[in-house]
């Protein structure tokens, strides 16, 4: 394959040409004109065999050389720019019987939601409630007895509810007489009642003031009582405090007395024995500190050599080091 070669589909200009002169005027004017339909659908279909050769030949073509390819990229592009307009306004055509058919069942769809709705609705105002698929089949024979049913039977409900409250109604009636009378016979007692205990509030607070004087009375015996008792407590109390603290003074006085007898004779052998312990220790001692201060004393030989005179310094302040440790320990004996 070479660049001057002519690449070649097996579709011609002429043949869409031909297509756009026969397809372009199709249209659908009815919605539900089938025949209409199936011209723009097999027209489509006729437009579409001849782009999908394209597509085939296009790879078959593009298969030897890349450059090659885009030669035959560029005519089916081409080629496609021509059938696209041809196969969108099929294609418009088409969709629109396909979307007006959807737009159709789906307002049909909503009539029939509306009227079993409806039925649910009817059905729900005499108290009856069912199942929306059950409603949904139900047949309209079927559906109306349904609703006569359910009529009687809600009338013959409201007509017991409506028969038993105005037999709550007749109880109410009469038992707010009883209780009215009950009301009067309560008060009338609470009266007597109340009479009644004026009379025995009137004796209860006689007994009361007589009984208040007595204690009175008994309170003032007993507080004179009282107040002799606790002058008698407080002068003995007083008297025994005033002999107890005699006594703790001569007692604080002996115990001070021996225990500063007791601190004097413990400094005395303190220091008895202090004194015992430097003699017995003064001549190792003084031993001790004159050989040090020989160790101390002592020189190092003359060297010349820096790493000799490196190691002595090292000893010798080692040594140092060691007798000043141990000095301590000599000045504490």
């Amino acid at each position: 394959m070479t660049e001057k070669a002519v690449v070649k589909y097996d579709i011609t200009e002429a043949a869409i040409a031909e297509m756009e002169s026969q397809f372009m005027g199709l249209s659908i004017t009815d919605i539900e004109n089938k025949e209409q339909f199936q011209i723009v659908h097999d027209a489509r279909m006729v437009v579409k065999i001849h782009r999908v050769a394209v597509e085939k030949k296009r790879k078959e073509l593009k298969a030897d050389a890349l450059a090659w390819g885009k030669k035959v990229d560029s005519e089916a592009k081409r080629i496609f720019g021509m059938l696209e307009p041809i196969e969108s306004h099929l294609m418009a055509e088409e969709n629109k019987v396909l979307e007006e058919q959807k737009r159709i069942e789906a307002e049909n769809a909503e009539k029939e939601r509306q009227i079993i709705q409806n039925r649910i609705d009817i059905l729900f105002e005499y108290g009856v409630v069912m199942p929306f698929q059950e409603v949904a089949v139900m047949a309209d024979d079927i559906f109306n007895v349904t609703v006569i049913n359910a009529k009687l039977a809600y009338a013959e409900e409201r007509k017991r509810l409506t028969d038993e409250a105005a037999a709550r109604k007749a109880e109410d009636e009469r038992l707010s007489a009883e209780r009215a009378e009950l009301e009067k016979q309560r008060k009338e007692q609470e009266e007597k009642a109340a009479a009644r205990k004026a009379e025995l509030d009137a004796i209860q607070e006689k007994i009361a003031a007589d009984k208040a004087a007595l204690e009175d009375e008994k309170r003032g015996i007993e507080e004179a009582k009282r107040k002799e008792k606790d002058l008698k407590d407080r002068i003995a109390f007083e008297a025994k405090a005033k002999e107890e603290a005699r006594i703790k003074a001569e007692q604080d006085a002996i115990e001070a007395a021996e225990i500063a007898k007791m601190e004097a004779e413990l400094k005395a052998e303190a220091e008895r024995l202090e004194a015992a312990r430097q003699k017995a220790l003064r001549p190792d001692k003084e031993k001790l500190t004159e050989w040090v201060s020989f160790l101390m004393d002592i020189s190092p030989p003359e060297l010349e050599n820096e790493e000799a005179v490196e190691i002595v310094d090292g000893i010798m302040d080692g040594i140092g080091q060691v007798l000043a440790t141990y000095q301590t320990d000599i000045d504490n004996l």
